[in-house]
C-alpha cells in the first residue's frame, strides 16, 4: 500500500517512474545505436525482402521466439514495440 502511494504522489509530481524511465532510454538507444545503417549493430537485424509490395511495409522481419526469455531480449523486444 505504501509503495502505491508513494508512486502515485511521483506520477502527480511529474516525474517518471523507474519502468518509464527504462522504456525510454531502451527506445532512444535502439533509435539511434541499432537502427541507423551505419551503426555497428545494425546487421544483428532481420531483413525483409517483400516490403516494397506491402501496404503497410515493415522493413524488418520479426523473430520468431520459442521462449520468453528470448522474447524479452534486446532485439526481439526492440523489433515488437519500436518499429
Amino acid at each position: 500500500m505504501k509503495t502505491v502511494t508513494i508512486m502515485l504522489s511521483l506520477i502527480r509530481a511529474g516525474f517518471d517512474t523507474l519502468e518509464a524511465r527504462r522504456e525510454q532510454l531502451t527506445e532512444r538507444f535502439f533509435r539511434r545505436s541499432v537502427l541507423p545503417e551505419m551503426s555497428c549493430l545494425h546487421y544483428l537485424l532481420p531483413k525483409r525482402d517483400v516490403s516494397s509490395r506491402l501496404r503497410h511495409a515493415r522493413t524488418l522481419e520479426l523473430l520468431k521466439c520459442r521462449t520468453v526469455k528470448f522474447r524479452h531480449s534486446f532485439i526481439p523486444y526492440c523489433l515488437d514495440h519500436y518499429v
